[in-house]
């Protein structure tokens, strides 16, 4: 059995070039903040990094972040660009619409960019007990865009 949390874990080529392109699609249901020198988990160290989250859950999540707060939020959505790699997770499954379908319109614009090149893709369930096991991966944006018709994430 597979545990409640959903993890999108993506590596762009170049490296440079993500974060402005996220910076730049038009999010109608996440708030953005950038961290300075914090610990960022995608590279198990202190980076600067973008954090996107569901407004209704921005203010408390990013609190946590910053110290200010420490509460547990179960069910959020929330997507993290460091350098070339980009993590979009799902606390017990998120919200579902509109905030996982706008997951899935950054994924596909951010392929269309001709800037960027998709070289890996994973995604991963678990939490709250489970260990994170991979549910599916892939190397190239085809492979994404086949799994996204096949599975309804």
């Amino acid at each position: 059995m597979a545990g409640p949390d959903f993890i999108f874990q993506a590596a762009f080529l170049p490296t440079n070039a993500l974060a402005d392109a996220v910076r730049s699609f038009d999010f109608q249901h996440f708030s953005h903040y950038a961290l300075q020198d914090h610990y960022c988990r995608q590279h198990g160290q202190t980076c600067s990094y973008d954090i996107y989250v569901d407004r209704q859950n921005a203010e408390r999540l990013i609190g946590n972040l910053e110290g200010r707060h420490n509460e547990n939020i179960w069910v959020y959505h929330s997507i993290e660009v460091c350098g070339g790699s980009l993590s979009i997770e799902r606390g017990y499954g998120g919200y579902g619409d509109p905030f996982a379908a706008e997951e899935r319109a950054l994924l596909r614009w951010l392929n269309e960019q001709p800037q960027l090149a998709l070289q890996s893709w994973q995604i991963l369930t678990g939490g709250d007990g489970y260990a994170y096991t991979e549910r599916a991966r892939g190397s190239s944006a085809a492979e994404l865009l086949d799994y996204f018709k096949s599975s309804g994430d």
